[in-house]
């Protein structure tokens, strides 16, 4: 019964056996007794005390890394993150992978975790070989889990790819496809087939393989608009190279705008483990980009009304909305009179335009109407039809000129003629100031060129004269121009003419033939004259009429007019001339103050 010693310490100690779960547990006395040496229990108190099992433990972000389907030769990395969820560090000192010859990583080792801490791990593939493959990679560390293995999963294949290549043209020209491989098995045959756009069309026997081929047939055919390409090799042989053009063929572009030319089936055969595959992974389509013209013009050509004596042709403009030449040719009428002064064909580039000239030959005096057909390489448009119209006439005209005169002068209307036919008849109504004029007996003068033409007038109303002029011998005024007649027009009695302009108009003209058609190709016209304040007879405007008038007149009719000189004062005649009749008048009025004196009173002058 003797007593522990001392005050403090250890009494006794006892094992434990730790688990591999990272925890602290606490060690708790249900019952405590202690006694004294009599055997008398004292009063005892008890602590709990802790007991840690330390240990590492790894979780893994994933227990299957799959790579899917990647090609061969090629490089592809995964990670895999670990955390470490014990309580102590995780060292990884080496990943295993069951294929080292695919599988490998870039990952430093050894590595350390620390408690709670996570990092990744890499996992780099390299497949050489087609084929579904499922390998593993274990983790080498200290963790108390044993699931450390992770299942590696990919379906290699090998790339082997067709390509239609882009090409662009422009409409109704030929361009060509390229067809390009690249490829990582020895492919020994294809079979492309395409449904060609209506944009394409083949251009047979066109295809040709590239200098990647070796004892390699092709048999292109072309039914319901399915165009097939199928290429072998009789020993088996594979296209050489890996990369690059293997055959070609040409289409004939259509159309305005462009298209993507895609295979709907291709076949890429090669013998694999003594079996013969279709090892295509891939097929990409390419754009065909067409360039085209696009005509735009008028739909309609007037020439008007054109003189015969006129050279009959007009300008058409024809433009280029597209995006590539325009070229023009041919211009076709359905009239043989119409035609073009260019040679065709013509080329318009994108955006610009040109003109043609359009010519009508016939002087037949008719209205004409035909067709211009304009066929051109617009592939919407290849023809553009131009309704063409026009006219030829003669140009039988009629003048009108009305000279200045003074206030007690006689209004000398002249009337011309510029005419292609001859004329073998004139009617007009002359329109006149009657407030001021009025006509009288007799009041014309015939020029030469209307000899023998019968003159009759008749008063349509208060202000206007209808003149008749016709030949009745079967004559006709010839072809040319200039006056047929004077008309003349007294002022009124008794009536002061304002100092001012006035007008004469001609209207209702008619030119006619001796086959009573009308050939007038004008409209009516009118003409402005003044009635002045100057003297009649003043010809050199120096105030008073004498001698030098009469030389001033005598120089002009001569030719050598002087520097001043007034044409309708040295006209005393009023005859819309200056003549010799002036000069006989001017030497009246010198003499007797009148331009045709009575002979009473030229005698009572002498």
């Amino acid at each position: 019964m003797a007593a522990i010693s001392g005050n403090s310490g250890e009494v006794a100690s006892f094992k434990l056996r730790l688990g591999n779960v990272p925890q602290t547990v606490s060690l708790t006395p249900s019952k405590t007794v202690l006694t004294n040496g009599s055997g008398t229990s004292v009063e005892a108190t008890a602590e709990s005390g802790m007991v840690t099992t330390r240990c590492a433990k790894a979780q893994y972000s994933t227990m299957e890394v799959d790579f899917g389907e990647v090609p061969i030769r090629d490089t592809y990395t995964q990670t895999v993150t670990v955390t470490n969820v014990g309580n102590d560090d995780l060292t990884i000192s080496n990943l295993e992978f069951s294929d080292i010859n695919v599988f490998s990583t870039t990952t430093t080792l050894p590595l350390t975790v620390a408690p709670g801490d996570s990092k990744e791990l890499n996992i780099t593939y390299e497949p050489v070989e087609r084929g579904s493959i499922s390998k593993t990679m274990k983790v080498s560390c200290n963790s108390v889990s044993k699931l450390n293995t992770i299942t590696l999963k990919a379906k290699p294949f090998a790339v082997n790819e067709l390509h239609v290549q882009p090409a662009s043209g422009i409409s109704d020209e030929e361009v060509t496809i390229q067809l390009t491989m690249n490829n990582m098995d020895a492919i020994s045959g294809f079979q492309i087939e395409f449904t060609l756009p209506e944009q394409l069309e083949y251009v047979n026997n066109s295809f040709v393989l590239s200098d990647r081929k070796q004892d390699h047939t092709v048999i292109a055919s072309l039914t319901d608009n399915v165009l097939r390409f199928i290429s072998y090799s009789g020993n088996d042989l594979p296209f050489t190279g890996n990369d690059g053009v293997i055959g070609s063929f040409k289409v004939k572009l259509a159309g305005r705008y462009g298209t993507t030319l895609t295979p709907t089936k291709t076949v890429l055969s090669a013998t694999i483990n003594n079996h013969v595959d279709n090892v295509m992974s891939a097929v990409y389509g390419g754009d065909v980009s067409i360039s085209s013209p696009q005509i735009s013009c008028d739909d309609n050509l007037s020439f008007g009304a054109v003189s015969v004596t006129e050279a009959c042709e007009r300008a058409f403009t024809i433009r280029n909305y597209g995006s590539a030449p325009l070229t023009i040719s041919p211009v076709v009428f359905d009239n043989e009179a119409l035609g073009i002064k260019e040679t065709l064909p013509m080329v318009i580039p994108a955006g610009g335009d040109n003109t043609v000239t359009v010519t009508y030959s016939s002087v037949e005096q008719a209205a004409f109407n035909a067709s211009m057909q304009i066929y051109s390489n617009d592939p919407e448009m290849r023809m553009k039809s131009i309704e063409v119209s026009g006219s030829r006439f003669a140009p039988n005209y009629v003048g009108v000129n009305t000279p200045d005169i003074v206030v007690s002068q006689n209004l000398g209307i002249e009337v011309s003629a510029n005419i292609y036919d001859d004329i073998a008849a004139v009617q007009f109504d002359m329109v006149y100031p009657s407030t001021y004029f009025e006509p009288f007996a007799n009041n014309y003068k015939l020029e030469e060129r209307a000899e023998g033409m019968t003159v009759q007038m008749l008063n349509v109303d208060n202000n206007t004269l209808r003149v008749f002029c016709y030949f009745l011998n079967g004559g006709s005024l010839t072809a040319g121009e200039g006056k047929i007649m004077t008309l003349l027009l007294k002022p009124k009695a008794d009536v002061d003419i304002p100092e001012n302009d006035y007008q004469v108009s001609i209207k209702n003209i008619k030119l006619s033939t001796s086959q009573m058609t009308d050939k007038y190709a004008g409209t009516d016209i009118t003409s402005t004259f003044n009635v002045g304040a100057f003297t009649l007879g003043d010809a050199n405007n120096d105030g008073s009429i004498s001698v030098s008038d009469f030389t001033a007149i005598a120089n002009y009719i001569m030719g050598t007019p002087p520097t001043t000189f007034v044409e309708k004062a040295a006209d005393v005649n009023a005859d819309g001339t200056i003549s010799v009749s002036d000069l006989t008048g001017e030497a009246n009025l010198i003499l007797y103050g009148s331009v045709s004196p009575n002979t009473s009173a030229a005698k009572a002058a002498e």
